[in-house]
């Protein structure tokens, strides 16, 4: 009798380690920051062209840094890799064609991410 309590007691520790999952945190831009093997989400994010959120995205912090390293991250969808956008980036949207000394930038707006 006492073995099987001894047996039914070592399972119940050794499943409780089984289902114990390691602490999560989120960041809305995970940079890969403090322990390397520890796992930082990114929390949903909005799919251009959808009203949908795409998924949280889990990576440890060693996997956000090189993302990071390589000027990618994760698309919004979870799926793909993507560039991380510069920010501070602007382009001349609008306006005519010709030379800045003809006033061709004239009626132009700058867009900036």
């Amino acid at each position: 009798m006492k073995i099987v309590f001894g047996l039914l007691a070592l399972m119940a520790v050794g499943g409780g380690a089984v289902l114990a999952q390691p602490a999560k945190t989120y960041s809305k831009n995970p940079t890969g920051e403090g322990d390397p093997a520890a796992i930082t989400c990114r929390p949903p994010m909005q799919i251009s062209s959808r009203r949908l959120l795409g998924p949280a995205v889990c990576k440890t912090n060693a996997e956000w840094a090189q993302y990071v390293k390589d000027g990618m991250t994760v698309s919004a969808d979870g799926r793909s890799d993507v560039p991380l956008k510069q920010s501070g980036s602007c382009q001349i949207v609008g306006g005519g064609g010709g030379s800045a000394s003809s006033g061709g930038g004239m009626g132009a707006t700058m867009k900036c991410d």
